[in-house]
């Protein structure tokens, strides 16, 4: 959720927050969900992601039998005291819930930027207890510390007048949307939705703005702080048409012009439209929820039909407007050319985008014909507007008229081949359905769910060889120090990516020391979770050495910061480790634990596994799809372990960024 989100869910949050009771607390994974009691207005349930979102859910979780220290802190300091406000930090990432009696208050600190924190504060605001403590540069998340917020960033977009529009673009550097997101403290998706209002390119320079599109650029500002001041309206999640079918690509407090042409689904709040898009694992649901799963599958699929028709409404839309156009271009060949001469031969004489506007005005006022087309210039698009038979066409300047023309039938035909696509997926979709309802509901009991207990080892990123090494991995700057000065022992392998931002890697070694294979499955493992995974990098490099050439002291006056180590001697280089990683399940009687690692190793110790790369699809999209290719995988005795498992679970094995599925 950005700041705008939280800003524009405040009320719905007040209305069923404010005056209610706090009946307990829980916690799933890095999800917490109050559970609230408002008198005369029936219970709710509060969910807060540090990191992520807060919003009402309607799922009923499944309680967890033995809540977590944090949670038991929580319920002793919040339970059946009275909810007083709920309020949003400036326009900041940060939403404060203040909870009182007669004995005093106490607030409950979400705050939802980076990764995310979750905290208590004293009648005093000092920090009582915190989900993450650090030391930073601006503050320190500290117990008994006073809580201080993060330093502000940005001018408010809701009192930003126009003036100040202008000097923010003169100061900039960036493009459009950049100075926007710096400047104003909104997030990318809000600033192009100015954009699109504007009708400004949101990658051009913001220095090479002109005064009509810098004109413009302010009225969207305008445009937008107006309708968020009008609140939420038909809120909405949208969806994109792609190869694979219907995939939900954002949420929205109300519609966009820039997914005017997406399907979408609407709902009666916002926080439905958030519950809805983010959804939640079978594993935490309530049995009563998880009963009828194939009736919330049919509809499901019903919804997803019903959107395919609509995208194919919209695609024929599409592509009957831009044939048209093509068809208009064609007609009117020599003046469209002569159009896009005129303006290119301007620009070429020097002029100025101003100059050329000025000299078009006068031409219509003197009855030019070529300018009398011309309803508009774009000049941060390179466009130009003109009226064919009463229909507005937009050329590129930096085209031809045969080519503009071809371009319109391009995108007709584009949009033809996506219909094909969504019919196709519709006919997939409804055997899907057909399926559902001939096969009966499941006659295996649902199982009691357990409390796995963690093994040592998991609080690291870890894997075991196809040689039978454990084999582990740091995930920050702490446990990277944790593991080379507590679990490194004269037996084991240390190993670390020949780049920056790699975590520590290492092998343990009981006895017999491994072999290549291990040697080289460590290295892939740690140049996986190095930067060479968001880099889109497809080989790197990595080099192991003994324990008793690493040390944390420096040489003599010299600094070393902390948690670095410093390597003596020779390093052994294992060169052009594919980037290339599986998830796998290990089955026991009562779980199934998700590991990662390369495929080499993962294929061997694993009942079931996929291969995964580097890519565009986001983290819990990807971790929804894991999920789904591993139940398809696993056979029907053994498919409730992979149901069980906390989609949490899956994204902690996974390296940081997007990824795909590649079998």
């Amino acid at each position: 959720m950005s700041n705008v989100d939280i800003r524009m869910i405040l009320p719905e949050l007040q209305q069923a927050a404010v005056g209610s009771f706090i009946k307990n607390v829980y916690q799933y994974g890095e999800v917490f969900v109050l559970k609230l009691y408002l008198p005369r207005g029936g219970t709710s349930q509060l969910l807060i992601e540090p990191g992520r979102r807060i919003h009402l859910t309607e799922f009923r979780r499944a309680a967890p039998r033995n809540p977590p220290k944090f949670v038991t802190v929580l319920r002793k300091y919040l339970r059946e005291k009275k909810l007083l406000s709920v309020t949003q930090h400036d326009l900041d990432r940060i939403v404060i819930l203040e909870v009182g009696d007669a004995e005093g208050t106490y607030k409950l600190v979400a705050e939802l930027f980076g990764s995310g924190n979750l905290l208590l504060l004293d009648p005093e605001n000092r920090i009582f207890i915190a989900r993450r403590y650090r030391k930073m540069r601006d503050r320190d998340i500290m117990p008994k510390a006073i809580y201080q917020f993060p330093p502000p960033r940005g001018i408010d977009v809701f009192t930003v007048e126009t003036e100040r529009i202008t000097e923010i673009v003169a100061e900039s550097k960036s493009n459009v949307v950049r100075t926007l997101a710096s400047r104003l403290n909104l997030d990318a998706l809000s600033c192009e939705e100015i954009c699109t209002l504007a009708d400004v390119s949101p990658a051009v320079s913001a220095a090479d703005l002109d005064q009509r599109s810098l004109e413009d650029l302010k009225r969207g500002v305008i445009e937008f702080s107006k309708r968020l001041q009008e609140g939420v309206r038909d809120p909405r999640i949208v969806f994109e048409q792609t190869e694979e079918g219907l995939e939900s690509i954002a949420f929205l407090p109300f519609e966009f012009e820039m997914f005017r042409d997406n399907p979408s689904r609407t709902f009666e709040s916002f926080s439905r439209t958030i519950d809805e898009y983010f959804g939640v694992t079978e594993a935490e649901l309530e049995q009563e929820e998880t009963e009828d799963l194939a009736s919330r599958e049919r509809k499901r699929l019903e919804t997803i039909i019903e959107k395919q028709q609509e995208s194919i409404v919209n695609l024929e839309k599409k592509a009957e407007e831009a044939r048209r156009k093509g068809e208009l271009i064609y007609a009117h060949f020599q003046v469209v050319q002569d159009v896009l001469d005129t303006i290119s031969k301007a620009r070429s004489g020097g002029l100025s985008w101003n100059e050329i506007i000025d000299r078009i005005e006068r031409g219509k006022t003197e009855g030019n014909k070529v300018a009398a087309l011309i309803k508009r210039i774009v000049p941060s698009r390179a466009e130009v507007i003109v009226t064919l038979n009463d229909t507005d066409v937009r050329l590129d300047i930096r085209l031809s008229a045969q080519d503009n023309a071809s371009r319109a039938y391009e995108t007709a035909k584009k949009a033809e081949r996506k219909i094909e696509g969504a019919r196709k997926q519709i006919e997939r979709t409804r055997e899907r359905m057909k399926k559902l309802q001939v096969v009966a509901p499941s006659t295996r009991p649902r199982r009691p769910t357990k409390v796995r207990k963690r093994k040592w080892y998991e609080k690291f990123r870890w894997f075991i060889s196809s040689e039978g090494f454990l084999v582990l991995g740091g995930r920050d700057a702490k446990t990277n120090e944790q593991l080379a000065k507590k679990h490194l022992r004269p037996n084991d392998i240390f190993l670390h990516a020949a780049l920056h931002g790699a975590p520590y890697t290492v092998i343990k070694v009981p006895d017999q020391p491994p072999g290549e294979q291990t040697l080289r499955e460590a290295a892939q493992f740690a140049v996986i979770f190095s930067r060479a995974w968001q880099d889109g990098f497809t080989t790197g490099d990595a080099y192991w050495v003994n324990p008793e050439q690493v040390s944390f002291s420096p040489p003599s006056g010299e600094y070393l910061p902390s948690g670095a180590v410093m390597i003596y001697g020779t390093k052994n280089y294992i060169r052009g480790v594919p980037i290339d990683l599986a998830v796998g399940v290990l089955i026991d009687d009562d779980y199934a634990v998700p590991m990662a690692g390369p495929p080499s190793a993962i294929s061997v110790q694993t009942k079931y596994h996929l291969r995964i790369a580097p890519g565009n699809m986001k983290k819990g999209q990807l971790v929804k799809e894991i999920l789904n290719r591993l139940k398809r995988l696993a056979s029907d005795d053994e498919i409730f372990l992979i149901e069980e498992i906390p989609q949490e679970d899956i994204m902690r094995v996974l390296p940081p960024g997007g990824g795909q599925v590649v079998d």
